[in-house]
């Protein structure tokens, strides 16, 4: 399953269109109270949900350079994930510091792609994830440490820049496992289980991608595996295109065939309002329409029918 490319960035007045709703990793888990139930994690990928505008502003501030990323704004000293080996361009402390306090605080450009996320999911309050709201048990990182008491790099921001050269390994942006909240979101507690607990806030990673032109050919795309099949969907970085994903979602980049591919990562907290109901345990919109079960995810929605066609024909 995938994402359809375009060459063309769409008009700024088309409206939001889902292009991708897909569930992976399906499973039976157990709650916290020790009671089992159905679990996916979600890819999604909206159109025109920002604006060109908007879309503009970002590129201009990560250099807006295809060729070579601007060394007024990126260094070669990213790793994509906690204990990956290769290094690949990742945005210099004061631009990062920049975006992470615009992010923080709502203003700029980031700040209208949190106000079109917020207009989106209403039924979550929805906060850019801080160093100061949770702590990993039994991790001790000094380099988190010294960023936790650095107020403007506590908004979890940041962008990649990605070349034909670049290698990236597949990682999850966040194990909630051993997860424990603090701050503001003390009363949360710890995580018993998957990412997607009740009456937990939910890790969701928000991509925007940034360049005003891409092919296929360009490659560079985004890759979602589910583990237990080997399956999966690739996403194209289409012009202002957003992904939504949750956090613990297995996933990877392919690097580029000639431009360099930019994008916008930030990580956020989705926590459920008390009056949201059943709509807190779904990420895609019902206007999105029936999610694409892939992997795993089909493997279980197959098993809950024939579950429930047994069942039914016994009370027949």
């Amino acid at each position: 399953t995938s994402a359809p490319a375009s060459s063309r960035e769409p008009a700024p007045e088309a409206s939001p269109r889902c292009v991708l709703n897909a569930r992976v990793s399906g499973a039976f888990v157990e709650d916290e109270r020790g009671a089992m139930r159905v679990d996916y994690a979600c890819v999604c990928a909206v159109d025109n949900l920002v604006s060109a505008s908007t879309r503009e502003a970002l590129f201009a501030r990560v250099g807006g350079d295809e060729a070579t990323p601007s060394e007024r704004a990126w260094a070669e000293n990213f790793k994509d994930h906690d204990g990956g080996t290769s290094r690949t361009h990742g945005l210099v402390d004061d631009v990062l510091d920049e975006l992470a306090n615009e992010a923080y605080a709502g203003v700029g450009a980031i700040g209208d792609v949190m106000r079109r996320v917020r207009e989106t999911f209403k039924e979550y309050d929805v906060s850019v994830a801080r160093t100061d709201m949770f702590s990993k048990r039994g991790h001790d990182d000094k380099d988190a440490t010294r960023d936790a008491q650095a107020s403007a790099r506590r908004a979890h921001v940041c962008a990649n820049a990605v070349r034909y050269t670049d290698r990236f390994s597949y990682h999850r942006d966040v194990d909630v496992r051993g997860v424990e909240f603090s701050g503001e979101l003390a009363d949360v507690g710890r995580f018993a289980g998957q990412n997607r607990d009740p009456n937990k806030p939910r890790f969701v990673t928000i991509i925007v991608y940034l360049n005003p032109q891409w092919t296929v050919d360009d490659e560079g795309e985004t890759l979602f595996v589910d583990e237990d099949t080997g399956v999966g969907v690739v996403i194209v970085p289409k012009p202002g295109r957003v992904v939504f994903m949750d956090a613990d979602v297995f996933h990877s980049l392919k690097p580029t065939r000639r431009k360099v591919r930019y994008s916008l990562v930030i990580h956020t907290l989705f926590n459920a309002r008390a009056d949201a109901g059943v709509m807190a345990r779904e990420l895609a919109r019902p206007e999105w329409g029936t999610p694409a079960h892939v992997g795993s995810a089909a493997r279980l929605m197959e098993l809950i029918k024939a579950t429930s066609t047994k069942r039914a024909r016994q009370t027949q």
